[in-house]
């Protein structure tokens, strides 16, 4: 298969990198430098760029340019930090226990609705989203801090096609799109879909380094105009963005014309307290898209999700309504009256505790294992805990070891939900699937082996 434009001079520069023609922090030509060298558009040479950057071989610096990446050593791994910008970090179906949601509660309420509606299978789904639906929404954005109205609000399949629709509305091909590492396969396959070049941010949303360096990409050169981010509960590590970043993050982006695009399916996890509030929750200015879905919390088989787009709604309107995708109105239905008579607060009451339980034992196995080998963090929210793999280990020769100790999972029986996702510098274990004594025990064994690699 012939190389693309942006390959090839990646390729020149990583080799000119190699053989050392580029030493550790040279600074390599401009981007307007390149495009005059070598004849190539700029949405070309940024995506050979970011290339190099996300095989770890250069870095952008402020309003300097880039420059070859010197390669420092790994302190003591920490359970708590994110990982450094990877490849896509393939997530498969991950997604909650199958166990967690309120199957029969749902069976009932579908058989009460297809009584009161015994034509919804023929008919055609209303534009934007049922008048039903879209009401118990703006109500329901209440508990998150929106406030958002019923007009506001656009009813999608699941929250894919409204993160699609939000980047399709604020982005052109060959945009720069500010993005958390690792970058998910999820958003990975958005970007490239639509021809954009993903800017990663490495701090993860809780580290004091976060602001500052989404600053210095805001403040370099060719700029992101989008930050597409997960602010509460962020996969691998379930950071939650503290308040006052949340704030400062949102003054930012008004500062810089930019626009947010949060994705806020984790928000309704948190393990104790208040449900955490959203960036949209500040937003007087409409500069954020904020999107959601009940698939990570109520019922993933619905797929149903929604956005407010801000100052983009006629736009994202405009986009939807060319679209031939629709929404059943029978999920729809069934979404509203869930919420319409209250069933989803002792639903996510009890989802919240479960999850924390089943987290706590795992974290207590991995300690009882591990020992002082692996600094280990609590998880605030969601269902992910990240445990960073020993250095200098291969995740292939990981994966093998997981088929050996954890043969639970290649069986027949074995959780829907994947258990694990293994990446080059750890692996993301799913806590919402309970502890069985197998389980237990191929974890434990599991861990012991990485036990001696430490």
């Amino acid at each position: 298969m012939a190389r693309t434009k942006y390959q090839v001079l990646a390729d020149e520069l990583a080799e000119a990198i190699g053989s050392g023609k580029l030493a550790p922090n040279a600074r390599l030509p401009s981007v307007r430098e390149l495009m005059q060298q070598h004849q190539l558009s700029l949405a070309t040479v940024t995506n050979a760029l970011h290339t190099l950057e996300r095989q770890g071989l250069v870095e952008p610096r402020d309003k300097s340019g880039y420059f070859v990446k010197t390669v420092v050593q790994d302190e003591a791994p920490q359970a708590a930090a994110v990982p450094a910008a990877e490849a896509l970090l393939s997530t498969r179906n991950w997604g909650p226990a199958q166990d967690l949601f309120p199957e029969q509660r749902w069976q009932s309420l579908l058989a009460r609705v297809i009584r009161r509606h015994p034509f919804l299978s023929t008919r055609y789904a209303q534009g934007f989203g049922h008048p039903l639906l879209r009401a118990e929404l703006a109500r329901r954005s209440a508990e998150n801090g929106c406030f958002l109205k019923e007009d506001e609000l656009i009813v999608t399949q699941g929250a894919t096609e409204a993160l699609l629709l939000a980047l399709r509305a604020t982005t052109e091909a060959g945009a720069r799109v500010l993005v958390q590492a690792p970058v998910g396969v999820l958003f990975g396959r958005l970007l490239e879909t639509l021809s954009l070049v993903p800017v990663t941010i490495t701090s993860g949303v809780d580290d004091p380094g976060f602001l500052p360096e989404v600053q210095a990409a805001l403040e370099g050169e060719d700029a992101p105009k989008v930050f597409l981010l997960v602010a509460n509960y962020h996969f691998p590590a379930s950071a939650l963005m503290p308040l006052i970043v949340k704030r400062n993050l949102l003054r930012l982006s008004e500062k810089h014309d930019v626009t947010i695009i949060e994705d806020d399916v984790y928000g309704d996890l948190q393990h104790e307290g208040a449900r955490p509030l959203t960036l949209k929750s500040f937003d007087l200015k409409g500069n954020v898209v904020y999107v959601n879905s009940c698939s990570k919390t109520l019922a993933p088989g619905l797929r149903v999700g929604w956005l407010a787009a801000g100052r983009w709604r006629e736009r994202v309107e405009y986009l939807k309504s060319a679209s031939a995708s629709s929404v059943s109105e029978l999920s729809q239905l069934l979404l509203a009256e869930f919420l319409a008579e209250g069933s989803h607060v002792p639903h996510l009451r009890k989802i919240r505790k479960e999850l924390k339980s089943r987290s706590d034992e795992y974290i207590a196995l991995l300690q009882l294992t591990l020992g002082k080998t692996v600094k280990l963090g609590q998880v605030a929210g969601g269902y992910s805990f990240w445990l960073p793999l020993p250095p200098a280990t291969p995740a292939d020769a990981i994966q093998s070891q997981i088929r050996l100790h954890w043969p639970l999972l290649d069986a027949q029986d074995a959780p829907d939900s994947p258990q694990l996702v293994v990446v080059s510098k750890g692996m993301c274990i799913n806590t919402s699937i309970a502890l069985t004594d197998p389980l237990r025990q191929s974890l434990m064994s599991f861990c012991f082996y990485l036990r001696a690699l430490y």
